[in-house]
């Protein structure tokens, strides 16, 4: 069974961590252009992050037609 209050948690930390990682990416991109490997990975940590939690807060049973 899941707890709610457990799953709210999760949801505000993964929410901390996608709003660091943006910061992250913004300061990256400053200091080593928009083209740089740096900011590539950055950028590709925070689609990663997103990604999962567009996935934790999307209904059970609504899958890929």
């Amino acid at each position: 069974m899941c707890d709610l209050h457990e799953e709210t948690e999760t949801t505000d930390y993964l929410l901390d961590l996608i709003n660091h990682k943006r910061k992250m990416l913004l300061i990256t991109a400053e200091r080593f252009g928009i083209e740089s490997e740096k900011t590539l990975i950055c950028s590709q940590e925070l689609d990663e992050l997103i990604a999962k939690k567009q996935r934790m807060m999307k209904p059970v049973g609504q899958g890929l037609l």
